[in-house]
Formats: C-alpha cells, structure tokens, sequence
C-alpha cells in the first residue's frame, strides 16, 4: 500500500489520545479528535482506514459514533475501547456499530498493537485486491442466502422458519455438533444462527474454528446467557455478526436475518475486498486445542472455499 494506513482515535480525555498518538505515530499517519461531532466532520473531509472510539463520551457514545461511521464509510474498520465491562454498550457496538473489535481500558500496549496490526494488515489486503476487473459486480447467476440453525428452542425455530420463507433464505438445521460439522462441509451456508450452547455442547469453539475457516460466514448469536467476557470473546475470536437476546424480540430478530442476508447477497456479487473481517485467536491452551481440532474436521469447507 503506497499511501500510510490512517488511523483516527476518538476520546474526549486528551492525555489518552496524547498517549495514543505516541504509542503509534512512527508505524501509522495518526490523526486525533476529543469531539466525536468534529470526528463525523472530519471523515466526511479525509479518508480514515481505522477509527477507534472510546465509549463514554458526552456529546455521543462510541456505540452511537461508531453505527454513524458504518453507516457513511462502512470502509472504515472500527473498533471500540471502553475502560468499564458493559453488557448493554458491548451489545450496541457490536449490533448498531459491526465493530471489529473490542478493547478495554486501561489498554494492553501489546494487545492495542497487535489488533491494529491485524486491522492494518487487513486493510492492506483490500487495497491490493481493488482492481478493475475485481471492482465490477458479477454477472453469474447468484444462489439463494442459506441459513443454518443450531437451536432446538421452539420459538427459535418457528421464527426462523418464518423468516427464512419469508426472505427467500433456504433453511437448514442441525441438531448435534456433529450434524452441523457435515452440513457446513457440504453444503455452501452464508448464515449461522445459534445458541452457545446446543444439547449441552459448547458451540463457542466452533465459532472460533467458523470465524478462521469461513469469515465470509455471518453467525447470529440468540442465547438468554449473557456474560460480558464471553461476549467479547466471541466480538473478537468468533467475529460474530449479531448478538440478541432470549426470548427473542420478533422485530430484532427480523432485522437481523434481513441484514444478514442482504449482505450474504452483497458478498456474492463485490469482490472479496469488501469483507473486512478477521478474527483474533484463541489465547487460552484448551480453547486453542478445541479450535485446532475443530478446523481439522472442517476440512472439506475449507478446501471448497480455497479452490
């Protein structure tokens, strides 16, 4: 990439974003603002790669900042950094916002390194990807979204029903981790929805095995669990597209599937360099051999997605 990654950090306390400019301003073209007003003016001005956002600020949170700038520049990898464990601006960021990741204040030097080196690096990818031919939509035929759903919750599965038929999504389910390892080997999905957990297994590690092995596939996650740590893990190593809660909210759910499959769809026709996704891997020694197992048995989605 001939032009330096440009990154943008919101925060209303100017030593932190004095510490933050000194931390990176010898690897990125670092740009500053205290007023999440004045950040909105400013990339409608100058392109931005990168935006990080803390979350409390007073004329706007992060959460609200952060769905205005994928709204106007959905180019733009945003990730957000909040100094306090909050379920609720967790669930915003990640629902209205689709950020990239999730940092918690006070900062780990090493960790706020190493994910905007990843969201640099991805970055630099797209870049490298635009070309003319790349940059015109397809002219192939294009399939129907498939979904895949691993909830044997009643009132799940009757919406998701609903939904699938009335969006034009064909509708798979599986009932076992093993059955949903075949049918994600088998047959080309766009949509996961899912519990955390489906006849007492832990589906989170397959989140992250899923996360590695398809970043193209968007996963959906409607559980009554809600533990702040498990969601940003899940943010960060499972790259999750939704996370909403039970029993689930009809008009949630619906916007949810509807904007999964839209952008299933846009995927379909855009080149690659629209999908600005990346996971963050597994830290801990049993996640870590859970997820190497896991992307051992999905061997054939891998190789079909290679080809």
């Amino acid at each position: 990439m001939s032009q330096p990654i440009r990154v943008m950090f919101v925060d209303d306390e100017e030593r932190i974003l004095r510490s933050l400019a000194l931390q990176f301003r010898r690897q990125y073209q670092v740009l500053t603002e205290s007023n999440p007003l004045r950040a909105l003016q400013r990339l409608q001005q100058e392109p931005v790669d990168i935006i990080i956002s803390d979350q409390r600020m007073p004329q706007m949170n992060g959460s609200q900042l952060l769905a205005q700038v994928m709204e106007r520049h959905p180019h733009t990898l945003r990730i957000l950094l909040t100094g306090y464990s909050d379920l609720d601006a967790a669930v915003d960021a990640l629902n209205s916002g689709g950020i990239f990741r999730y940092l918690t204040k006070p900062w780990d030097p090493q960790a706020m390194t190493e994910t905007l080196r990843q969201a640099a690096r991805l970055v630099e990818q797209q870049s490298a990807l635009i070309t003319p031919a790349s940059s015109q939509a397809s002219t192939q035929a294009h399939r129907q979204p498939s979904l895949l759903l691993l909830d044997s919750d009643p009132d799940t599965v009757r919406h998701t029903i609903e939904l699938c038929r009335n969006c034009g999504i064909q509708l798979h389910q599986a009932h076992t981790l093993s059955e949903a390892l075949e049918l994600l080997n088998d047959q080309p999905l766009d949509i996961l929805v899912s519990d955390i957990r489906l006849q007492e297994e832990d589906i989170r590690p397959l989140l992250m095995s899923l996360a590695q092995a398809h970043p193209r596939l968007l996963s959906i996650i409607v559980t009554p669990f809600q533990d702040t740590q498990v969601l940003l893990k899940l943010i960060n190593q499972a790259q999750i597209f939704r996370y909403l809660p039970k029993p689930i909210r009809s008009g949630m759910y619906e916007r949810a599937i509807r904007s999964a499959a839209d952008k299933a769809r846009d995927w379909q026709i855009q080149p690659r360099h629209q999908v600005h996704r990346a996971a963050e891997a597994p830290s801990q020694a049993t996640e870590q051999s859970l997820v190497g197992n896991l992307l051992g048995r999905l061997g054939r989605l891998r190789q079909r997605l290679s080809a």
